[in-house]
């Protein structure tokens, strides 16, 4: 039987399917081995016939090749791509016409598309179950991260997000975007911990720790202040734990625990969200934007009002004739998407949200199709960063969310924001590449080697 299972896993190209494709070979035949055993055959004849009925070894193997080989998502890289170059050609006009510092962005940015579209391509390489493997570790480096970027940070209008590592200055706000992928990871490793849980106790200790998992990233965010990113975070992750819950992963009370959760993370944040307005935990320009936006007066609600009425003066097609670069701050980074429709006409805005909409479409297709549910979760992960991050964007462009740092994927200008989509989206390129190679279940263990 073992020179018959070498036989067949020489075949099979990918050393990572290996493993699962002996074992379950492995099992196959112990299984016919006993049947044939309970039939009246001795062990040795058993083994015989039970390798014999398995066919030729060489073709088993060929034919396993076949099936376990990794995929490439060529549509989702064509998309990317498309998106990529007309969001640089659109950079590249941006950086025609401006000066200073949008004319800086603006031409860093088309460079940071190409840098991104390669940095994509080689988290493709990677495997995403290190990620699951290393999880713990790398939400512990990207706390510390925030912890040194609170304590030595560079300020940006009141904010502190940026670190220097050696000569590239790094937004911290947008690394920690990737601890979502991260997050679904450490579910993944507590999936294991829970399943093998005798007493209830440790189940329910275990869901405790997750939510420390969770809350301490999006706590030590708001400190930075970065409100978004950290709503962004906790509600993507959130939906991860939900999903994680439901498929029974804990041995806790599926509907007591998610209302739990999403009663006890979605109340707190009003009410903590009132208690920083009232006290000091808001800078008094930010109570200033907040008060303005909802009673749509005063200074603040200026730049609400001005994107209300550019998008009810956009033309279908083409210009308006309103110069965006003195209508509209940030129309490079933040408001690209007004920028745009201003510039080229709403068709052009709307086929940029739609590019986008497919993106995210083909991301949660691609996660939710995964027999891995370790790819599932990771892959849901990144299109919920997506998905959010998109939406709020959109919905500031259009004046319907207070003005704050927010960014379009793919579209804006900042090289870590850039650059951490391309990884969002590297990820997902890499969940797809092993679609038809991993089980439902992996070992996510750390190994030294």
């Amino acid at each position: 039987m073992e020179e018959y299972l070498k036989a067949v896993i020489e075949q099979i190209r990918c050393k990572n399917v290996r493993p699962y494709v002996e074992r379950e070979l492995r099992d196959h035949l112990e299984d016919q081995i006993n049947d044939n055993i309970a039939s009246g055959m001795d062990k040795d004849e058993a083994v015989r016939a039970a390798v014999k009925d398995m066919g030729d070894p060489i073709e088993t193997g060929i034919a396993l090749d076949r099936v376990h080989r990794p995929s490439i998502a060529w549509g989702m890289i064509a998309l990317v791509f498309v998106i990529s170059i007309a969001a640089a050609l659109i950079h590249f006009a941006i950086a025609s016409g401006a000066e200073g510092s949008v004319y800086n962005q603006s031409s860093k940015t088309m460079i940071m598309f190409g840098a991104g579209f390669l940095v994509m391509l080689a988290i493709y390489f990677v495997d995403y179950t290190h990620v699951a493997r290393f999880s713990k570790l790398i939400a512990l480096c990207l706390i510390g991260l925030c912890i040194y970027a609170r304590m030595f940070g560079t300020y940006i209008n009141g904010a502190q997000l940026w670190v220097r590592a050696f000569f590239i200055d790094i937004n911290v706000e947008a690394v920690m975007m990737l601890y979502v992928p991260v997050f679904a990871g450490i579910l993944y490793k507590y999936r294991n911990g829970s399943a093998t849980s005798s007493k209830r106790h440790s189940a329910v200790f275990d869901f405790i720790k997750i939510l420390f998992w969770m809350i301490v990233p999006v706590f030590l965010v708001m400190q930075m202040p970065a409100l978004v990113t950290a709503l962004m975070m906790l509600i993507s992750m959130l939906t991860l734990l939900t999903i994680a819950t439901s498929k029974g992963w804990f041995k806790v009370s599926k509907p007591t625990a998610i209302a739990s959760i999403w009663g006890v993370f979605v109340g707190l944040p009003v009410i903590a969200s009132v208690v920083m307005f009232f006290g000091n935990g808001l800078a008094d320009y930010q109570k200033a934007r907040l008060v303005a936006f909802f009673t749509g007066s005063g200074e603040a609600s200026y730049l609400p009002n001005i994107l209300r009425n550019v998008v009810a003066s956009c033309r279908f097609y083409g210009s308006n004739g309103v110069d965006a670069s003195i209508t509209i701050p940030e129309y490079n980074s933040a408001y690209v998407l007004s920028y745009i429709s201003i510039t080229y006409g709403l068709i052009a805005g709307i086929l940029i949200a739609c590019a986008l909409a497919a993106l995210i479409a083909i991301v949660f297709g691609i996660s939710l199709k995964q027999k891995n549910q370790l790819g599932m979760l990771m892959g849901c992960g990144c299109g919920m960063v997506l998905l959010v991050t998109t939406f709020i964007n959109i919905f500031q462009n259009l004046g319907w969310f207070p003005p704050s740092r927010t960014f379009l994927p793919l579209m804006s200008s900042g090289g870590s924001y850039i650059i951490v989509t391309y990884i969002l989206i590297g990820i997902v390129l890499s969940i797809y590449k092993y679609k038809s190679i991993y089980p439902k279940h992996v070992s996510v263990d750390y190994r030294l080697l």
